[in-house]
């Protein structure tokens, strides 16, 4: 590349095991908003860290497949119902020089002058989340992008419920690379992947992933004050669940049989009964047919179950 610009072109083609390799030596743009706990579709820190140290999150390879079939498409219609003025050229990924721990795997770019445009589908029941403009963990990733590319700008463009074209210019937003996210890729890939130190977890099913050893830990008077709150949170439930289900004596005792419950002549609910859910006797099917019981039998995760001890044990 020529003296001035911020990156290296990385020479790899998408969704290769070359590619992948490169994507495993910093942080994605794309994975930028999970780093910075801002992930729309659940993706944490844990998952990303994992991805670097070589084990990936399963995803569905159908929605991989319809993102890279649907840009094609995109291109046509920016080319030819945008409106913009725009020379379009294959996207690439890129390294960034300043900050070698970021990199972009860019849609497209814009020749002249240069700017990368990212492409996205949307569900048609999920395309409300653009209503307001580019959704925030989208323009994190484009603000990656930038940090990236240098670019002043960034063209984002959705694909809603295969009939919906909507583009948004990005501007870039100096304060917020500066100041949140590169600090916070960096934390992450130095304190982190360099380090071989895993996140925290940031998810209950993370917290119950981690496998318990037979040992005590000293809380802290915050950490005490967590525990308390969820005593009492738990009581607060179990107290709400009895109340409502002695509302539905109540109720159940005024309305009898009746399916369809009315006020002031407008259906406002119903109460049927339905058939009992299917069960399975499976003490009975161990004991009649053992080796079928061994061979469809699966093991579910492990989890954590938090109990207060009671007054008397902690004495």
């Amino acid at each position: 590349m020529s003296a001035g610009i911020p990156f290296v072109k990385v020479d790899v083609t998408p969704d290769t095991p070359a590619w992948e390799a490169e994507r495993r030596l910093s942080v994605g743009a794309s994975e930028v908003a999970a780093v910075m706990g801002l992930s729309a579709y659940g993706v944490t820190p844990l998952d990303v860290y994992r991805q670097k140290m070589g084990v990936d999150r399963p995803f569905d390879p159908v929605l991989a497949w319809i993102g890279h079939q649907s840009e094609p498409i995109i291109e046509a219609w920016l080319r030819e119902f945008s409106g913009l003025d725009l020379d379009i050229q294959p996207g690439f990924m890129a390294r960034s020089v300043d900050h070698p721990y970021l990199h972009a795997s860019f849609d497209r770019v814009n020749a002249g002058p240069f700017f990368p445009i990212q492409m996205k589908t949307a569900h048609q029941y999920a395309g409300h989340h653009w209503d307001e403009g580019i959704p925030t963990d989208i323009r994190v990733q484009v603000q990656a992008e930038m940090a990236v590319s240098g670019t002043p700008r960034a063209l984002v463009v959705v694909w809603i419920g295969g009939r919906e074209f909507r583009h948004f210019w990005e501007p870039r937003d100096d304060r917020f690379i500066t100041n949140h996210l590169l600090p916070a890729v960096q934390m992450f890939w130095d304190g982190n992947v360099r380090a071989k130190v895993e996140p925290p977890p940031s998810t209950l099913a993370e917290v119950n992933a981690i496998p318990t050893e037979e040992a005590e830990i000293e809380l802290s008077g915050e950490a005490f004050d967590t525990l308390e709150r969820i005593t009492v949170l738990n009581s607060d439930i179990q107290a709400q669940e009895a109340e409502r289900d002695a509302l539905k004596v109540a109720l159940g005792q005024y309305v009898g049989a009746a399916d369809t419950l009315t006020f002031e002549g407008r259906k406002v609910a119903t109460w049927r009964q339905q058939k009992g859910r299917v069960g399975l006797d499976t003490k009975a099917l161990r004991e009649a047919h053992p080796d079928i019981v061994r061979e469809f039998t699966t093991q579910g995760a492990p989890f954590r179950v938090l109990r207060r001890t009671k007054t008397k044990e902690q004495k």
